[in-house]
């Protein structure tokens, strides 16, 4: 019994020894791989973190794409007339974007600028013959794309921000010609993650170099005030029309920590990924709002704001499209054009606010009276044109006439008044090969010879 127990007490001690000793063993294992495979694992860190920073930072520049993009549009919206380019500054400056201030340079000069307080000194800065600004300029009318350009010192104020510049090429008289520039400022504040100023606490430093052709030398949007380079990695961030650069960098490792920094590492490494998870969520559900709201803006870009019909840009979309499959079938395609009689007196003796009863009167009748169109459109002050797929010029006629006689028994009441409203008709049938711009110029003159012949009349 007493061998049997002091066996028992061997053996377990033994067993006790080598389960010690394996421990040791493995953990020792684990401290010597760890060692050895630290620097990866370090860079594998940098390469997740600088990831999402790069993820962010494109983000928070998406807000530059979409406010110049949008600045654009609104600008072909309203045939590039800019009287309420303060209103749209005021809502692409509101939306939580990041967007210091929004600008228009028509010509290269900078002429118009949201909020203006604090903005003052930029008005009248040509960017094509600033010897510090041109070569971005000329880089982005070259590429005829979107370009980001920063960090750029601000003539107006002083401070450094990032430029998001877009080049806008408009058609006149069938050429396209350079307009000018949309241009949205976001200030480097606002383009850095929150992040960033947290890294230097977990013992990682970044270097963010931007992208300007102006300078011979790399412009640093950022560096970590205990930045050193030497075990550094580098990413490479697309932006439009050019890229930047990230560099992260990390402490010397101390081999005392090699165990508390594989559990810390082994925790952070959990966390780290459930909130890359929880990140990613959130930027794809962002990703899916600012499509939704560029389809919106697409929309709305389309519409006439007055009338509720299409605007000139969508009729001459929609006329484009009608025109090939025109062309494709060899079918029949008809355009009517109709101008208001007498609109500017309207406005003249009844007021605007009449002016814009008349229009909006006009746009509902014009619908109303051939109920299976749906193609009205609203191209100028008081003009509008529709289309009629598969019918022939005297089909149109009919049309035309049908929506004289509708005018007549339809009268526009403003303010107990009724208001003198009539349509000068124009109708052209499209020919075989011809050009948009060749259609719309005869039917055009068929307007003008209605117009001619006493209003109130159409001529085919």
């Amino acid at each position: 019994m007493k061998e049997c127990s002091t066996t028992t007490v061997i053996g377990t001690a033994i067993l006790c020894i080598c389960m010690t000793l394996l421990t040791i063993s493995f953990v020792e294992l684990l401290i010597r791989r760890d060692a050895e495979h630290e620097a990866a694992l370090m860079r594998d860190t940098l390469l997740n973190t600088g990831a999402l920073i790069a993820q962010e930072i494109q983000r928070n520049l998406s807000y530059g794409v979409v406010v110049t993009e949008t600045l654009h549009a609104l600008l072909e919206s309203n045939d590039y007339d800019v009287h309420e380019f303060d209103k749209w500054g005021e809502q692409l400056t509101s939306i939580g974007s990041g967007v210091g201030s929004v600008q228009l340079a028509p010509d290269g000069i900078v002429s118009h600028i949201y909020p203006l307080k604090g903005n003052e000194g930029a008005i009248g800065h040509n960017l094509l013959k600033d010897k510090h600004r041109d070569d971005g300029a000329l880089l982005a009318i070259q590429s005829r794309e979107l370009t980001f350009l920063g960090p750029l010192k601000l003539i107006q104020n002083g401070k450094y921000a990032v430029i998001a510049r877009k080049p806008v090429f408009r058609i006149e008289h069938g050429e396209e010609k350079f307009w000018g520039f949309t241009i949205a400022l976001l200030l480097v504040d606002d383009v850095l993650p929150a992040r960033v100023c947290q890294l230097d606490q977990q013992g990682l430093y970044i270097k963010l170099e931007g992208y300007n052709p102006d300078s011979e030398t790399a412009s640093v949007l950022f560096t970590s005030e205990k930045w050193h380079g030497g075990n550094d990695v580098a990413m490479r961030i697309e932006v439009p029309n050019g890229e930047w650069v990230l560099h992260l960098a990390h402490d010397p490792i101390d081999n005392k920590y090699y165990m508390l920094s594989r559990i810390v590492t082994i925790f952070f490494s959990v966390f780290f990924s459930a909130y890359v998870f929880v990140q990613q969520c959130l930027m794809s559900a962002k990703q899916d709002e600012i499509s939704y709201l560029n389809k919106r803006l697409t929309t709305l870009s389309l519409k006439d704001e007055l009338t509720g019909v299409g605007n000139r840009r969508a009729g001459m979309m929609a006329l484009e499209k009608r025109v090939q499959e025109s062309q494709a079938a060899n079918k029949s395609l008809s355009v009517l054009m109709l101008d208001l009689d007498l609109f500017k007196q309207v406005n003249d003796n009844y007021g605007h606010p009449a002016g814009d009863s008349l229009l909006r009167h006009s746009a509902l009748c014009l619908k109303k009276a051939v109920p299976l169109c749906d193609t009205v459109f609203r191209i100028g002050g008081d003009e509008f044109i529709m289309h009629f797929p598969e019918m022939t010029l005297t089909q149109c006629t009919d049309v035309a006439e049908r929506i004289v006689d509708f005018v007549k028994n339809m009268p526009c009441e403003y303010d107990g008044k009724e208001l003198p409203m009539s349509f000068s008709i124009g109708i052209a049938e499209y020919r075989s090969d011809e050009s948009i711009e060749s259609l719309l110029r005869r039917v055009d003159d068929k307007l003008y010879e209605a117009k001619k012949a006493g209003r109130n009349t159409v001529k085919f």
